[in-house]
């Protein structure tokens, strides 16, 4: 029998506490019918909408700068975002500029972070640089201007950052390619996984498909289900008989994914409740349409999912009926 049955006891004990402690935190928050906040200034997306838009100082354009953004909201740990946000917005210099870091940049910054209240504003990579056809070593400069920690709708610890980068010698960069002007991939992924949140929201299952699959570049197979990532495929299936068929899901992350049943219509759940239903989640069937946002590690905000799950969760019935021929 090709497909296999998920046992996640432990994990569905893990997620009950997790809904329980998200009970308590949505006491003090404010959410409209899509989970999220009706006033883009309280989003961190909204704040980066408007940041990233922010010219470069002449001074430093003349001197051969770019810059580029990042921002972190996934930690309760202000440390930790700070980290997160500078790594994507120097991986973000780096794609801009077409060239690879020779160096372990998280590993870098982690062993001298970048905190807002102890701020250190300079790092130096070496990075590859493809010069007469062949691979060589560039030495090239990191510059924070500016790192700030602001609460938000997705975190009260969230933090962005605006750095600049050049080549530190002009051999180098008179002899690299032009770079791109894309201040921040991750900002464009936002916007994109916001339309998807909030349309599962609106329990639109077709359209999150949609969504998804048009932003289809590679075909990977999950093997374990610890390994999905926002924007993944799974399916459920029955063991009785059913005209159904399988039935697709999509996963958003926190154990938590959206799904349309039949005879009960779209609903967000978390790994076990799928048994309320007489379904299995199939393992075999595991499927990343796209790799965008495991590039750029995105995640979908603990305080949108929490939302989601309660709404959804105020909406299942106690008792379910069985996904099978009888009483169609």
């Amino acid at each position: 029998m090709k497909k296999v049955i998920v046992t996640i006891i432990l994990v569905n004990s893990l997620f009950f506490l997790f809904s329980m402690s998200a009970t308590a935190s949505l006491k003090d928050k404010k959410f409209n019918e899509k989970c999220w906040s009706k006033n883009d200034k309280n989003t961190l997306l909204g704040i980066m909408n408007k940041i990233v838009k922010r010219p470069l100082e002449t001074k430093y354009k003349n001197n051969d700068y770019i810059q580029t953004f990042g921002c972190a909201y996934e930690d309760d740990d202000i440390e930790q975002n700070s980290l997160r946000a500078v790594f994507r917005a120097i991986e973000q210099s780096l794609r801009n500029r077409k060239i690879t870091s020779r160096d372990n940049v998280m590993g870098l910054l982690a062993a001298r972070p970048a905190r807002p209240d102890n701020l250190v504003r300079e790092y130096t990579l070496y990075v590859n640089l493809i010069k007469n056809s062949q691979v060589q070593q560039a030495r090239y400069e990191v510059k924070i201007l500016e790192l700030e920690v602001i609460p938000t709708f997705e975190s009260r610890r969230a933090v962005w950052t605006r750095i600049i980068t050049r080549y530190a010698y002009q051999d180098d960069f008179k002899n690299a390619p032009a770079p791109t002007e894309s201040p921040s991939e991750f900002v464009t992924i936002m916007v994109l996984a916001e339309e998807i949140l909030e349309n599962a929201g609106k329990g639109k299952f077709n359209k999150v498909n949609d969504l998804i699959s048009d932003e289809k570049k590679l075909t990977f197979h999950p093997t374990d289900i610890k390994d999905l990532v926002f924007g993944d495929f799974l399916k459920l299936f029955t063991e009785k008989e059913s005209k159904y068929g399988d039935i697709p899901a999509i996963y958003i992350g926190k154990g938590i994914y959206f799904a349309k049943i039949p005879k009960f219509g779209s609903t967000i759940l978390k790994f076990g409740e799928e048994y309320l239903f007489n379904l299995h989640i199939d393992t075999s069937s595991f499927h990343r349409a796209s790799n965008l946002f495991v590039n750029i590690q995105y995640k979908a905000p603990e305080s949108v999912l929490q939302c989601l799950l309660l709404r959804y969760g105020q909406k299942k019935p106690l008792f379910l009926p069985e996904i099978t021929h009888s009483g169609n």
